[in-house]
């Protein structure tokens, strides 16, 4: 069943976010431009992102896990509103401001993952979680690079931060680490399954507007 999904070229993460994603932007949109109107600017909610993931780092290492898990949640919430921020006012979007967002999501996730060790996590557990996170954000930047898009797979950021949040407050950290390995290293390969699709899309077409011109 997994297997089928992953091959398959449907998304159902997409069709779902599809049918969300304009709620939350139509709800939170103007709490985003009375922000924005306010001079704070998408960097800045990055910059405190990344604080309050050092800090939720930080007590999750010395056992706070419920404070260190509210903290999370509170970086997981900046860095959504720094996307609707830029976008809902264009003239803050930037990219760097981008490229700045993602090296900050990056940094949370990793301090994020040694903590959960210093907690006391199997390091193994935390090393196969880590790196299919870190696989799944690298799959689609260099997929990027040669596709329009590749955004697919059921564990994004936003899903494994939920998952993680979770384990923190249920005390089923162990749990869901696993879920998030699981899942992690199954998206890099829906994506890499993906991009191969694309790319043979991309080469046929190639070919074929060659073959028109000679």
């Amino acid at each position: 069943m997994i297997t089928v999904y992953i091959l398959s070229g449907k998304d159902i993460r997409a069709e779902m976010l599809s049918k969300l994603k304009p709620r939350i932007q139509q709800t939170f949109s103007p709490v985003a431009l009375a922000v924005g109107r306010a001079g704070v600017k998408p960097n800045h909610l990055s910059i405190a992102g990344l604080i309050a993931g050092i800090l939720a780092a930080a007590c999750i290492a010395f056992k706070l896990r419920l404070i260190g898990a509210s903290l999370l949640m509170i970086s997981g919430a900046l860095d959504i509103f720094d996307g609707l921020l830029a976008r809902s006012l264009r003239e803050l979007q930037s990219e760097f401001g981008g490229f700045l967002d993602s090296m900050a999501d990056r940094y949370v996730d990793i301090m994020i993952f040694i903590s959960l060790g210093l907690y006391g996590v199997n390091w193994i557990l935390i090393l196969l979680a880590m790196s299919g996170a870190l696989l799944v954000s690298y799959a689609r930047a260099r997929a990027e690079m040669i596709i329009d898009k590749c955004d697919i797979g059921v564990a994004e950021r936003g899903e494994r931060i939920i998952v993680l949040l979770f384990g923190l407050v249920s005390g089923h950290i162990t749990l869901s680490l696993v879920i998030i390995a699981i899942f992690s290293h199954l998206t890099a390969l829906q994506r890499i399954a993906f991009t191969y699709r694309q790319c043979k899309i991309l080469h046929r077409q190639e070919v074929h507007r060659e073959d028109s011109l000679s």
